[in-house]
């Protein structure tokens, strides 16, 4: 949610309101003029993505899979780099899945609840690029939770996340002020 704050140079006091209303507000006489900051809303690990717009949550996954791309690597026997595309999603127990054919990863954000599982997605999803996922991941004879490639994603998940959000968090917590 974005917030606008309006202070009036005349002594009134300034008045909050935020765009969900879609207001306009014009001053009432020429000299009481009025400065115009937007104030976006901290994000944080546990903020639900819910409460968050569209923008912001692609702003951070892409981060994020920027952060993986960077610090994790990538799988030197395709062709090609990496591609992601971050989408609502239609499936509410699919969160991401990795396209091995098309090097390409899918975040599904409609299905995640907060900041943080919505990094570990990218993490967990980066993890399977890295991985023999045509050679020998879907060759493994157990079940998906025991496959050694899905544990490995899990692993990596909870052990980078905190270090992916300490390089990104102030990418995505820029305060913009702006006179209008």
């Amino acid at each position: 949610m974005i917030e606008y704050l309006v202070t009036y140079s005349n002594g009134y006091s300034p008045i909050y309101f935020t765009t969900k209303f879609n207001q306009f507000i014009k001053g009432t006489d020429e000299s009481a003029f009025f400065l115009l900051y937007k104030i976006e809303t901290m994000i944080y690990l546990k903020t639900r993505l819910d409460s968050l717009e569209r923008g912001p949550t692609i702003k951070v996954a892409n981060h994020a899979l920027r952060w993986c791309r960077d610090n994790l690597g990538v799988n030197n026997r395709k062709k090609y780099l990496p591609s992601w595309s971050i989408t609502k999603g239609f499936d509410p127990d699919l969160v991401g899945e990795y396209d091995d054919e098309l090097n390409e990863i899918l975040i599904y954000y409609g299905s995640i609840d907060d900041v943080k599982e919505l990094l570990q997605t990218c993490i967990h999803e980066w993890t399977h690029q890295l991985q023999p996922i045509t050679t020998k991941y879907f060759k493994y004879p157990g079940s998906y939770s025991r496959n050694p490639y899905e544990r490995q994603a899990r692993y990596n998940e909870v052990k980078y996340y905190k270090a992916c959000w300490n390089s990104i968090k102030h990418k995505v917590n820029i305060k913009r002020k702006s006179k209008k």
